[in-house]
C-alpha cells in the first residue's frame, strides 16, 4: 500500500509555502482570467491591450508567476472582464475563508 497524505485542499498550504491562503486565492483569480481570455480566443496581445496591462505582465498572467500581482491588481483585472468579486476574510488579514466569483 502507497503511503500518501490527505491535502488539506490547499496545496500551498501542504508544501509549506508562506501565504498559503493569499496564494490560493492569486492562483484561483489568474485561472478565472486566463479561463475568459480563452474562451474569448483572445491572443496575450490583445488580452494585455483590452486589460491595460503590459504584455510581459500579460505572458506572467497566463504562466502563472503571480508574485508580482497584488490581490487588488487580480480582483480590479476581474472588474475589468465583468465579474463581481466577494470575499470575507478573518480577523483583518488576507486569509480568505470564501471568494465567490461571478460574472454580470
Amino acid at each position: 500500500m502507497a503511503d500518501y497524505t490527505v491535502s488539506s485542499g490547499n496545496v500551498f498550504k501542504d508544501l509549506g509555502l508562506p501565504s498559503p491562503n493569499e496564494r490560493l486565492a492569486k492562483a484561483k483569480l489568474a485561472y478565472e482570467i486566463n479561463r475568459f481570455i480563452a474562451d474569448k480566443g483572445m491572443t496575450q496581445k490583445a488580452a494585455a491591450g483590452f486589460l491595460g496591462i503590459s504584455r510581459s505582465k500579460m505572458t506572467a498572467l497566463r504562466n502563472g508567476r503571480l508574485k508580482n500581482f497584488t490581490l487588488d491588481d487580480l480582483f480590479a483585472l476581474m472588474e475589468k472582464l465583468g465579474y463581481r468579486i466577494e470575499h470575507n476574510t478573518q480577523d483583518d488579514t488576507p486569509q480568505f475563508t470564501e471568494m465567490v466569483v461571478q460574472s454580470d
